[in-house]
């Protein structure tokens, strides 16, 4: 049968099957007009025709025409998948990652850790003689007696006629504890006006030991000091010196 839409007259050719004997409900795919289309009216037979007393009608072929099936109800609106923002970009796993590091030298940072080691025992050596170097009565032994060191306000130093730097140390130790001390080697440092060790040696005591309240004095002197030593300092050495 042939439908024609009554707002825009499109038309459309579709099988009476399509409306059914007793019409439906149909729409325009051109302007979206609906409209209830009537059952098509039977078609008359060349019985009733012949009975009528009319000629069969010649059937003509049927031209090819555009056949619009009836518009279905559109699918429901397909939904864009969700996807989870993502704030920092994804890095590609073949990406280089700036700024290049440089791989580290074992060997290297071996020695810099030994030279660093080195070093702290030479800074430590030389901090534990100077605390050793000090005036009157601080020991250098491993064990400070009780024991005092008193230098002779006026030490002897001279130059001789043949120019030979005469130098002699002197003073009195004395042992201001209740027992008998045993009285330790003295080690002798001259030093320059800088402060300086120029020279050293090791004194024997004039005594073993001391009773409580004893007094000891020491003289000994050294030929060939420098000339530059202008200070004395005298502490205790330890045995084995």
């Amino acid at each position: 049968m042939l439908l024609t839409c009554p707002n825009c007259r499109t038309r459309y050719v579709v099988p009476d099957a399509a409306v059914g004997p007793t019409g439906r409900q149909v729409r325009c795919a051109s302007c979206k007009h609906s409209w209830f289309q009537q059952a098509p009216e039977p078609e008359p037979t060349e019985k009733n025709m012949a009975s009528e007393g009319n000629p069969a009608p010649v059937e003509a072929p049927s031209a090819p025409s555009s056949r619009a099936p009836i518009e279905e109800p559109s699918p429901p609106p397909i939904t864009p998948p969700r996807y989870e923002r993502q704030d920092a970009p994804r890095r590609s796993s073949f990406a280089h990652e700036p700024p290049f590091r440089p791989r580290r030298n074992p060997a290297t940072m071996w020695t810099i850790a030994a030279a660093l080691f080195a070093l702290m025992l030479v800074i430590g050596a030389l901090g534990i003689w100077q605390s050793g170097i000090l005036e009157g009565g601080v020991s250098f032994a491993a064990e400070q007696p009780a024991l005092e060191i008193v230098l002779d306000q006026q030490q002897d130093r001279q130059t001789l006629t043949d120019g030979t730097e005469y130098f002699a140390a002197s003073g009195t130790i004395v042992n201001s504890s209740a027992i008998e001390q045993r009285v330790p080697p003295l080690l002798v440092v001259l030093k320059d006006s800088q402060g300086r060790a120029v020279y050293s040696w090791t004194m024997k005591p004039p005594v073993r030991s001391l009773a409580p309240g004893g007094k000891a004095e020491f003289n000994e002197a050294k030929l060939d000091v420098p000339r530059a030593a202008t200070e004395l300092e005298i502490g205790w050495a330890s045995e084995a010196s």
